[in-house]
């Protein structure tokens, strides 16, 4: 049954309709639309560019934003002089969005937070100022979230990470574009999450998994990263200074660091001049952890059955590990980094056993190195002597895992 339609603020007796906004409405009219949306409201943005100076707050339940579509709404918070998203969401149920693009917010793009059952589908988030450095860090930004979608959707200029989802559960990114940000997708602190046919190039870094300290959830697992273009993603790094993905070299394909059960099938890594995919501890970083219940290793890692091309000829010199790597690069096989690197840094609570991080890599036709980082002399490194190629023990199989299914998703 289609909803009744209304131009005035607020539906009917409480019942669910769509509220129109045309490109003749100002600010102040959009506002109050927002700010009055009730349980099973629809409000329907027409074809335009609207200017704002204010966030746009999504204000209850079973809410949807609909837009003509990305690139035809446009949703343009250059001139904004209060809050730092463009649009906003907390403590929700049923949240859609779908069809807009948000441009030049000052901080985030879309922020939705503490929220359940959230669709992003066929929006974008942007910015076009000259000074990247300057930009938002996270276009499209579903944070301590259950059950989300992420369809169809373009990130790109985020000084972070374009697409982010963190610290969530069931978790489904997919058909989406993420292009010259710092980093193109970031699973991070994140369980259960599936992120398959995306596009994300000409990022510093291209698809991240990772576990950070000091969040109210650790442990990121039941990740699986498939079928996926990871692709040229070689642009110098722009995250403001002191951002942790600040330490993240030019030329990364992807990584998955101090995550456990992790799979990475299916995927297409094209000249990542770096490292195509890696896969790290903490530890690599040398910041210091100050959180006792954080594990900094990864577990249960398996990567299988990928597509390499290139990638691996110019590190960037300009982090240290893209330093390290670059002083060693004679000595890999064909002398180019190889296309899936392990830190080899294990736990020592674990034993001495060949592989007891469980790290499995089955690429016939591909080179893996064990970086052996855990031997290397931080005050004379010399990774050349310690890294091995092709290591036996890494040559191993694991379960796959389950798809992410969760209440409404659909194929």
């Amino acid at each position: 049954m289609a909803h009744p339609t209304s131009t005035a603020l607020g539906c009917p007796g409480g019942t669910p309709c769509t509220v129109n906004i045309v490109a003749t409405d100002n600010e102040d009219r959009i506002a109050n639309v927002f700010a009055t949306a009730t349980a099973g409201e629809t409000i329907q943005i027409a074809a335009g560019t609207y200017t704002f100076t204010n966030e746009l707050v999504v204000p209850n339940n079973n809410v949807s934003i609909v837009g003509a579509g990305k690139g035809k709404t446009i949703l343009d918070f250059k001139g904004q002089l209060i809050g730092s998203e463009g649009v906003f969401a907390e403590g929700l149920a049923n949240i859609r969005l779908e069809g807009f693009t948000v441009r030049d917010t000052k901080g985030n793009g879309i922020k939705v937070l503490g929220s359940t059952g959230v669709i992003f589908r066929d929006v974008a988030a942007t910015w076009t100022g000259t000074n990247p450095t300057l930009h938002g860090a996270y276009g499209l930004y579903p944070v301590q979230c259950k059950n989300v979608l992420i369809e169809a959707c373009t990130a790109s200029g985020a000084s972070d990470s374009g697409l982010y989802i963190g610290q969530s559960d069931g978790v489904v990114v997919r058909k989406s574009e993420a292009f010259g940000n710092v980093a193109g997708i970031e699973i991070e602190n994140t369980f259960n999450a599936d992120v398959y046919d995306n596009d994300s190039h000409d990022n510093t870094g291209g698809l991240l998994v990772f576990d950070l300290p000091n969040l109210q959830q650790l442990g990121g697992h039941g990740v699986r990263v498939h079928d996926n273009k990871v692709h040229d993603n070689n642009a110098a790094n722009f995250a403001p200074t002191g951002n942790i993905v600040g330490v993240v070299p030019a030329g990364i394909g992807s990584f998955v660091m101090a995550n456990h059960d992790v799979e990475i099938f299916g995927n297409t890594f094209t000249n990542n001049n770096t490292a195509n995919m890696s896969v790290i501890s903490y530890l690599i970083t040398q910041f210091a952890i100050n959180d006792p219940l954080y594990y900094p290793y990864p577990v249960s890692v398996y990567v299988h059955d990928n597509t390499f091309v290139g990638g691996g000829t110019m590190p960037d010199k300009t982090r240290d590990l893209g330093n390290l790597l670059s002083t060693a690069i004679d000595a890999f096989p064909d002398k180019h980094i190889s296309d899936v690197l392990y830190d080899g840094i294990t736990d020592p609570a674990k034993g001495m056993g060949p592989n007891t991080m469980k790290i499995c890599v089955h690429q016939p036709g591909s080179h893996t190195e064990n970086l052996h980082m855990d031997m290397l002399d931080p005050k004379l490194p010399a990774l050349y002597a310690v890294m091995k190629a092709d290591p036996p023990e890494l040559d191993c199989i694991l379960p796959s895992l389950p798809a992410v299914s969760f209440p409404g998703l659909t194929p």
